[in-house]
């Protein structure tokens, strides 16, 4: 019987039982639809999406580090848009703007770019480099790499020079040297005349 599991439990009707709302032969569940005329939920509408996600991982590895060091926001974001999406710094706005970040204007990266050339970013990011090498044990080996940039440029200045080039260009160029420990990890780079001989690089 329906009522038979009924308990004096002060219940005001009996519970229904599955053959009442369930025909075995259609596999169907008999529910009695939604009023008519009633809206269940909204129509969802998206606003914005962004990568915050990306950015704060991101960020977070910048941090570890240990380039926080710097004390830059702008330079941070400057780093982590080229990461993402190696581009110029005008169009680094719209990857920050996706990736959700705050926002600033193109003059204040044109004024924290002066900042960079003379708050000796570079040494103070190798040197917080080579700590990490040092303590992950990546000393133990160390490679030196050289290679050529060249520009299509007439006329050469103080450092882009025509040198040796493997392709047999006589277009300008400078050399880049990168040293890193025995898992790739970038410890110091360098920038060199065009003409300067690789050896001489060291």
């Amino acid at each position: 019987h329906g009522d038979q599991g009924m308990l004096e439990l002060d219940v005001p009707s009996p519970v229904e039982q599955i053959a009442d709302v369930a025909d075995w032969r259609t596999g169907q569940l008999s529910v009695s639809p939604p009023t008519a005329g009633r809206e269940v939920a909204g129509p969802g509408r998206t606003v914005r999406t962004t990568a915050r996600l990306l950015y704060d991982v991101l960020a977070s590895v910048y941090d570890r580090l240990g380039f926080d060091v710097l004390d830059d926001a702008v330079f941070k974001d400057l780093v982590i848009a080229r990461i993402v999406e190696p581009t110029s710094k005008i169009d680094a706005l719209r990857v920050l703007d996706d990736l959700g970040a705050d926002t600033m204007s193109y003059k204040t990266i044109q004024r924290h770019l002066a900042q960079i050339l003379t708050g000796d970013y570079r040494d103070r990011i190798a040197h917080r480099c080579f700590e990490y090498a040092a303590a992950t044990g990546g000393l133990g080996l160390l490679l030196f790499d050289v290679t050529t940039l060249y520009f299509e440029a007439e006329k050469e200045d103080d450092l882009r020079k025509v040198g040796y080039s493997k392709e047999r260009r006589v277009d300008p160029q400078i050399v880049v040297g990168l040293l890193v420990d025995r898992t790739g990890f970038p410890l110091e780079i360098g920038c060199f005349e065009g003409n300067k001989a690789e050896t001489h690089t060291l």
